[in-house]
Parts: structure tokens; sequence; C-alpha cells
């Protein structure tokens, strides 16, 4: 929990400089795990838009179980990824 706390602290403090942010993710992840961040994002972004799981699922090149996953996560309203989606809505950095 410790460590968990610390890298959560880490990421707080350096967010606002995507640069540093970006530099930091690029070496604390390997390059299949960055990807695989960045397409699980993507994926909750278009389930969020009301694109087809199988149609996901196609598009990115990844199993129907990681969209379904994907979904039962953002429709749990206390879940992360609604509760971010909702704020970056909210401030306008949604794309």
């Amino acid at each position: 929990m410790k460590k968990e706390k610390e890298l959560i602290s880490i990421i707080l403090e350096i967010g606002n400089n995507p640069v540093l942010l970006k530099a930091f993710l690029t070496d604390l992840l390997t390059p299949a795990e960055y990807t695989e961040i960045k397409k699980r994002w993507e994926i909750i972004k278009m389930l969020d838009a009301g694109v087809n799981q199988h149609e996901i699922a196609k598009k990115l090149g990844v199993g129907i179980a990681t969209v379904t996953r994907g979904s039962r996560e953002l429709h749990d309203t206390n879940g992360g990824f609604r509760k971010v989606l909702n704020k970056i809505k909210k401030i306008g950095h949604y794309k």
C-alpha cells in the first residue's frame, strides 16, 4: 500500500507536466504495457460513445472479453472509469 501511495503521489505531482509524465510512464512501463493501457482507454471511450463491442474488438484488435470487461467496469457507477469520464467531460478534456 505504501508503494502504491508513493506511485499515486508521483503521478499527481508530475501530472501537470505532460512531457515529464510521458517520459516517466515510458520508462516505467514496457512498450507493450504502454500500448495496452492506451488501447484499454480507447475501448472505454468507444464504449462510452456507444460503439458496438464487436466493432471495438475488431477495430482495436483485442478480444471480445477485453471489451466486455471494459464495459462491465464502465457501467459501475462507483468505478474509476465512469468517474474519470464524468470529470473530464465536465472540464472539457474529453476527446
